[in-house]
């Protein structure tokens, strides 16, 4: 047995001579006139003592007190027994933070339920374990370092709250383990994930999507599922398409609702344009099915905010609203610089907000927004924005080193505004140039054979290659062919640029906020502020974007607005998901024999109390020793 505080014994002898002394001394009485002392003669044997303290007599009270101060004083000493156990672990609870945990398919909801079984791991911790909390959300993020104190971890977790955010866990799974791993003492490790399996959403054919590219060298993972499935219908997409043709001014947005229950879903669909409400229509989705429903918006001539909300009571509210800012379209013009194209021409002038003058040479491109090169262009060319029509020159993001013969894409970025809503099928061209992009370029569309289309960014200025010939196939005759000029052109002239200004919630961004204005505010959907430093060329990093909602961005002279939103149908979709699938999970080890001081304090303190209880017992039924 040791003692983590043995001088506190110090106090043992004057605590209990103290008690010893109050037992022995003897009381003084005032003398007191009597008319007789023969019922006093014990008064007077006592008086006519010649010392101040008695004899000390046989007294229950006196050795229960005595007791209880010996085993509070000896508790004081923090005693304990010495041992030897299996632990030393270095421990990662990883606590998945995305916006599926705020679902309450279980009471009260998937994240207090997570909070308490990661308290349940805290209280089963080994002698000699030390844990680290990390959340697992947008980026993980470390909540505490590793400590084996208990009440600092309940704090960590207490302070863990779900986002409106995708996870991304594999990140997390890495970094936990390399946590793990930078801890050079000899322990085993391991790595506690605490998640509704949100991550692990089906693919495309409905198989569970396994856990690859881990790094887990050799710690172990094991996996803590949360959430038993319900009912949810959520908004997995949002965005705007701009009509095309002599129809007049206006903007379709397009709203992908996704019903991930078993049963058909009936509920309002309400688009509001600011405060006012603008449209709203009733919306039937079958079960487990997605829907598209497009509604038409008059062209604005300022921005405006537009907010989708589904009026129906599910487990997951955060995917229950989108939102998106709609601004003006911007006019452009463009030089069409070549022969004479009738595809490209008609292609061109169905965007009503593009001018087009066309010209057989290149002069300047002075005045114009784009200028359109199509099979050949000018060895050098001024700053500006261009696009590359099956040909280039010093300003295009590739250099040609040939020509091929019946070339088809083989893959493409749809998410690229180039390519937004583009589908090029199964088609081929007849000759196309050999080309690779420029260290400044980025190739958007491959072909069999090398780049197809690839666009690049010098400062302020852009460029576009086309490598096929549009004169050398069908692709002209298709829908496809003036969506993809006019895609092309908003982004050369720049009035594509977020022009929806939506990103996903926990996407870092940089705010446009123009040179010499030192700092903006931002305002996030649950009123809180943020002041963000503006860098000296302009623009200022962003990326507490959790909440879904619009956020406000104001400054010296600048002001803005964005919107963040979930549209995440793994998170949407609540499927309860027990099994994580890992291509490698090494196995759980033991961990090392480590010294165990087992304290005795909760136990003397108990044994304290009891002879405290049966001290007031005997007291008040004047029980004494014989």
């Amino acid at each position: 047995m040791g003692m983590l505080n043995p001088w506190n014994l110090l106090w043992l002898p004057p605590i209990a001579g103290l008690i010893v002394v109050m037992y022995i001394l003897k009381l003084r009485r005032k003398d007191v006139v009597v008319s007789s002392t023969y019922l006093w003669s014990q008064v007077i044997r006592d008086v006519q003592a010649n010392s101040p303290f008695q004899k000390l007599r046989k007294n229950l009270l006196l050795l229960l007190q005595l007791l209880i101060a010996l085993f509070l004083i000896f508790a004081l000493a923090r005693p304990f027994l010495r041992s030897t156990t299996i632990g030393g672990r270095n421990i990662v609870l990883l606590m998945d933070t995305s916006a599926s945990m705020q679902a309450t398919d279980v009471a009260p909801s998937r994240i207090e339920i997570a909070k308490q079984k990661a308290r349940e791991l805290v209280d089963n911790l080994k002698p000699g374990d030390r844990m680290m909390v990390l959340s697992a959300g947008a980026r993980p993020r470390a909540v505490t370092g590793f400590t084996s104190e208990r009440p600092e971890l309940r704090r960590a977790i207490d302070r863990v709250q779900a986002m409106d955010t995708s996870t991304a866990m594999r990140d997390a799974i890495n970094l936990a383990s390399d946590l793990v791993a930078s801890r050079k003492d000899g322990s085993t490790g391991r790595i506690e994930l605490i998640s509704d399996g949100g991550f692990l959403a089906a693919n495309t054919n409905g198989t569970p999507l396994s856990m690859s590219n881990l790094n887990l060298g050799d710690t172990h993972l094991s996996y803590h599922p949360i959430g038993k499935g319900g009912d949810n219908v959520g908004i997995v997409a949002i965005d705007l398409r701009r009509n095309l043709g002599n129809q007049g001014r206006s903007v379709q947005l397009l709203v992908v609702t996704h019903n991930f229950s078993n049963k058909p879903q009936t509920f309002a669909q309400e688009i509001y344009a600011g405060q006012d409400i603008v449209d709203a229509s009733e919306v039937t989705i079958e079960a487990n099915s997605e829907q598209t429903q497009p509604y038409d918006i008059v062209e604005p001539t300022d921005a405006v905010n537009i907010t989708v909300k589904l009026d129906i009571k599910d487990a997951l509210t955060a995917d229950n609203s989108a939102a998106l800012v709609l601004k003006p379209r911007k006019d452009l013009k463009v030089l069409l610089v070549g022969k004479e194209n009738v595809f490209l021409e008609n292609a061109l002038n169905v965007d009503p907000a593009v001018t087009v003058t066309r010209a057989e040479k290149f002069g300047d491109s002075k005045g114009y927004d784009v200028t359109v090169f199509a099979d050949s262009a000018p060895a050098k060319l001024p700053p500006g924005n261009y696009l590359f029509l099956h040909c280039a020159s010093d300003a295009a993001p590739v250099k040609v080193s040939g020509t091929l013969q019946n070339v088809a894409p083989a893959d493409w970025e749809k998410e690229h505004p180039v390519l937004r809503y583009v589908d090029f099928g199964q088609e081929r061209f007849g000759s196309a140039l050999k080309a690779v992009p420029q260290s400044w370029g980025r190739e958007i569309a491959s072909a069999e054979s090398g780049s197809f289309i690839v666009v690049g960014e010098q400062g302020k200025n852009r460029s576009l290659f086309f490598g096929f010939d549009i004169n050398e196939s069908l692709f002209p005759l298709r829908v496809a062919f003036p969506i993809l000029i006019s895609n092309s052109i908003h982004w050369l002239g720049g009035s594509e640029e977020n022009e929806s200004s939506q990103v996903a919630t926990g996407t870092a961004l940089t705010l446009s906020a123009p040179p010499g204005t030192g700092k903006v505010t931002v305002t996030r959907p649950d009123g809180s502020k943020r002041e963000v430093l503006v860098a000296k060329r302009g623009g200022a990093a962003f990326d507490e974007t959790e909440q879904v909602g619009l956020y406000q961005v104001e400054g010296k002279e600048f002001k803005t607005t964005f919107a963040a939103n979930l549209s995440n149908a793994g998170e949407s979709d609540l499927t309860p998901r027990p099994n994580l699938l890992l291509s490698d999970n090494p196995n759980e080890r033991p961990g090392k024999r480590v010294a165990d001081n087992r304290d005795l304090l909760p136990y003397i303190v108990l044994v304290a109390l009891g002879i405290l209880a049966l001290e007031w017992w005997a007291f008040h039924r004047r029980v004494y020793l014989s």
